[in-house]
């Protein structure tokens, strides 16, 4: 029987193929215990991209409705504080006036009258609330304020209730100047948009949408009363000691009757930002699913991993060996 040798030169080769094979996979296997993920794709999933690639899709649109639910809370929290700070300077205004029309000084009238036209000013500034740089209140006009400002506003309604002498009068001026179609407020009072903005995407077939504008009866209501209250301090009925009280009498009663108002739309907001709560809780159980899932296909074993690196490793150090053997090798040795 004949024997089949290999001669130096294709012995050396063929040690360098297998040293060069083994190094591979010692780096392979290196990268796999260090980054848990298999290096070879294609081979973890036997060449079935579909389902991995549906899994890649599902976590893309999970983190992306996750960036809308942040934002979409975001904004849905700045309209509850917003409104709930509103809320709080007409409770606190309104037995304020009461007392006022009641005591019938002109001083204390006068400085409640002064007080409530700065936070007339306060709650103009709220409904111009801004988060990320968009209006809450402004509807489809996200890039620019709700309502003109507090002096703007006070300045046309006191134009309009000019030589009226009476707070009747005055406040069915004031209710006009906010309720009449073309009016005052919604030619220079509002500058947002009549359209709401648009809706946002929280989950698969699940949207959310901001429908509370500045130009709304709850808006209009509130302001109002604010408005009747600070006209004292624009001189309105001035030296009328007994009409500027019932001024702001009647404007403490439409503040005592919009608050119902306010309060029912903070619950329309609630509504939604428990909805976006459950959206956020719902994709984050999804998206924590898909990562399992997506591990089952495409993780490395790190205790497999560690026992073929060790292998490896014993492979490469007994090559080595034979190697160096093999490199000592001399005719004179092996005949002696």
């Amino acid at each position: 029987m004949s024997n089949l040798t290999l001669g130096d030169l294709a012995s050396t080769f063929q040690l360098r193929r297998f040293t060069g094979e083994r190094k591979a996979d010692l780096t392979r296997l290196a990268k796999e215990l260090t980054t848990g993920v298999k290096a070879d794709l294609g081979a973890a999933i036997a060449g079935d991209f579909g389902p991995f690639a549906g899994i890649e899709r599902s976590l893309r649109t999970n983190a992306a409705y996750s960036t809308t639910n942040t934002e979409a809370s975001s904004f849905f929290a700045g309209a509850q504080l917003a409104l709930e700070s509103i809320q709080s300077i007409t409770q606190d205004l309104s037995p304020a006036l009461l007392t006022a029309s009641s005591a019938r000084d002109a001083t204390l009238i006068h400085a409640t009258s002064a007080d409530a036209k700065q936070k007339f000013a306060s709650v103009i500034s709220r409904f111009n609330t801004q988060i990320a740089d968009r209006s809450i209140f402004a509807g489809a006009t996200t890039d620019s304020p709700a309502l003109a400002p507090a002096q703007t506003v006070l300045d046309d309604i006191v134009a309009a209730t000019a030589g009226l002498t009476t707070a009747a009068d005055v406040e069915a001026a004031v209710v006009a100047w906010f309720d009449d179609a073309g009016g005052g407020f919604e030619t220079s009072g509002y500058l947002g948009s009549v359209n709401d903005m648009g809706a946002m995407k929280i989950a698969d077939d699940e949207t959310i949408q901001m429908t509370i504008r500045a130009d709304e009866s709850v808006v209009r209501d509130t302001l109002k009363g604010l408005a009747l209250a600070a006209l004292g301090a624009e001189g309105v009925l001035d030296g009328d000691i007994a009409e500027q009280a019932n001024l702001i009498e009647r404007a403490s009663i439409r503040m005592l009757t919009s608050d119902g108002d306010l309060t029912q739309t903070r619950a329309e907001i609630g509504s939604i930002e428990r909805r976006i709560e459950d959206a956020s809780a719902r994709n984050a159980a999804e998206a924590a699913a898909y990562e399992i899932a997506r591990g089952e296909m495409v993780n490395a074993d790190p205790y497999e991993t560690a026992t073929m690196l060790e292998t490896v490793y014993a492979q490469i150090e007994t090559l080595y060996t034979v190697t160096a053997r093999l490199s000592a090798l001399r005719f004179s040795e092996y005949m002696r």
